[in-house]
């Protein structure tokens, strides 16, 4: 699994199939976007979604090697919300440019030990949005409802991986979204970007 930001947590493991899920249609790129073919298992480019995220008043660096998915490259966008929490994305794509990861997190105010994950639902919620479509992203919001805040829950939708978790099963500071294909999951061992 990947993290956000410099660390690294570990990588999305074996899944067990499971979901059923509606998501808000105001999470998804700008209606100039159109959505890529679907070989990787996402709805959009990375392109087009960084491209969102900076029209949310999102800071996004400019796309690096991974340090552990040889060929691959990663991206992040971040932004201290009105709440004082840092919101985080993170864009990972195959040597060929399709998106084959991504990670999203809020993590709390500095006051806030544990983050409630009602205060950050909407935010991971609008990033299975972003990422997967309205369809599929929402298809997961009552998956990822019910296990925010879990140490670490996964799921398989379509062609990717799903995974929420927390740095450790003791800090939950911040809470994290992260979905990969298999072709990530192949080229990625332990942890990444």
């Amino acid at each position: 699994m990947v993290s956000p930001g410099p660390a690294a947590s570990p990588v999305l493991a074996t899944f067990s199939p499971s979901i059923t899920p509606v998501l808000p249609s105001t999470s998804a790129p700008p209606a100039s976007a159109s959505p890529t073919p679907n070989t990787t298992g996402f709805a959009f480019a990375a392109e087009d979604i960084a491209a969102y995220y900076v029209t949310q008043g999102y800071t996004c660096t400019t796309p690096q090697s991974s340090t552990t998915a040889a060929g691959f490259s990663v991206r992040s966008c971040d932004k201290i919300d009105s709440a004082g929490r840092t919101r985080v994305i993170g864009l990972v794509t195959d040597p060929a440019g399709g998106l084959a990861n991504a990670f999203a997190s809020v993590k709390g105010a500095e006051a806030e030990t544990i983050l409630a994950p009602i205060d950050a639902l909407d935010t991971l919620s609008g990033f299975l949005g972003s990422t997967l479509g309205e369809e599929q992203g929402g298809a997961l919001l009552t998956w990822l409802a019910s296990h925010l805040g879990d140490a670490f829950a996964e799921t398989t939708s379509g062609r990717v991986k799903v995974a929420t978790y927390t740095d450790s099963a003791d800090d939950h500071s911040t809470l994290y979204v992260e979905i990969a294909n298999q072709a990530y999951l192949d080229a990625s061992p332990f942890p990444s970007p």
